[in-house]
């Protein structure tokens, strides 16, 4: 009986707390979002912790190293869309700019078109003509159909797909080869799919670099395939010009990804690329860091002054803080069925707990101080 109760406990609190699904609709958005917002980049070869899918989940990418300066996207102002956020691009070794304008319906979140900025790039150490360039100009690159980024209700297993093609303007001049601003379209079709695979919380370091609390969000899949054209005057490339822009006609991309939204927020608060289509084998984290608060290194609870820390525990040792001149209390690891693994005493001050052998995931840890409980909190076992 006593067993039967606390798994209605822990079943309450999975569902209506720190750890509790979330689905997204349109309430789930601000109205507009105008401002600079801060995101961080990690590109290397160290390894990531595990981001499998997984109900609940509890991944943590505040561990992880940074790679490069915080960067920053802004947001502006639009007359027709919600959203204008900024955004780089890259066609072979010339960046341009543009804001990815895009609003929220009662169906979908979606992007419609980009706004993007003149840009001119020098190309005389590829043709030794001084005045040759490769020009970009202002243009808004409007979607053929609208880029699906969430669909409505967006919850655990949902999935939705967008297809839409794009057309980027582009002018080039190269006197010597009888060209003068002549007119080119780089044509992209693009299809995109989305999957909802898990839903838990999230950390990832703040401006500064400290952990963030354990933020809800959804864990969503995405698999995003490209092919590019590329025309000049009106005709497809020359071998040649596919050669000198170092491109294939009928260019195929696959991106894979992971994004994980939060409730409020327009921009995920993580997403990670993948080399494999097996998601095994993460290589860039981007990570929204505006508006986290900083927790430090330990994980504050619900009882003010308690910390437990680390979390996820991945070398079986688990610290325990109770306030200084705190009452002695107890403590309970329980597993999800509210199977009691490991107790015992506490002492104020600090204890640290020797964990045995488990499997990896969510377990949840009781504290009680004078017979009574203080809080319960979940915990992750890491590999």
């Amino acid at each position: 009986m006593r067993n039967v109760f606390w798994i209605l406990i822990l079943c309450t609190l999975v569902n209506h707390s720190l750890i509790a699904q979330i689905s997204l609709d349109s309430t789930s958005y601000p109205g507009s979002l105008i401002g600079k917002d801060s995101l961080k980049v990690t590109t290397s070869n160290y390894a990531f912790p595990s981001l499998a899918p997984a109900t609940p989940g509890m991944w943590d990418l505040s561990t992880v190293t940074d790679s490069v300066p915080v960067l920053f996207a802004y947001r502006v102002t639009t007359d027709s869309f919600q959203f204008a956020d900024s955004n780089n691009f890259v066609f072979n070794i010339f960046n341009y700019q543009g804001n990815i304008q895009s609003s929220v319906s009662a169906v979908n979140f979606s992007g419609k078109s980009v706004k993007i900025s003149r840009s001119a790039n020098s190309i005389m150490s590829w043709t030794l003509g001084t005045s040759d360039s490769f020009i970009i100009p202002a243009q808004t690159m409007t979607y053929s159909a609208p880029h699906i980024k969430i669909a409505f209700p967006a919850t655990y297993n949902s999935n939705w797909s967008s297809a839409y093609q794009s057309d980027l303007n582009f002018q080039l001049t190269y006197l010597l080869g009888g060209d003068t601003l002549a007119p080119g379209i780089i044509r992209s079709y693009t299809i995109e799919k989305d999957t909802v695979v898990g839903w838990g919380k999230l950390s990832v370091k703040d401006v500064g670099g400290s952990p963030s609390p354990f933020l809800n969000v959804l864990q969503v899949k995405t698999i995003i395939t490209q092919v590019d054209s590329y025309f000049l005057k009106g005709v497809p490339f020359t071998n040649t010009m596919l050669t000198f822009f170092g491109v294939s006609q009928g260019q195929k991309d696959t991106i894979y990804e992971q994004n994980y939204y939060r409730s409020q927020e327009v921009t995920p608060l993580a997403k990670v690329e993948f080399r494999d289509a097996a998601y095994t084998q993460p290589y860039k984290a981007t990570t929204h860091v505006q508006r986290l608060q900083n927790v430090g290194v330990a994980t504050q609870t619900q009882e003010e002054g308690i910390r437990v820390y680390p979390n996820p525990v991945t070398n079986g040792l688990l610290h325990i803080d109770l306030p200084p001149g705190a009452s002695d209390g107890e403590y309970e690891l329980m597993d999800m069925n509210g199977k009691k693994i490991k107790s015992g005493k506490l002492q104020s001050g600090s204890a640290c707990l020797s964990l045995p052998n488990l499997s990896a995931g969510i377990y949840f840890l009781k504290i009680l101080r004078q017979g009574a409980q203080e809080y319960i909190t979940p915990l992750e076992i890491g590999n």
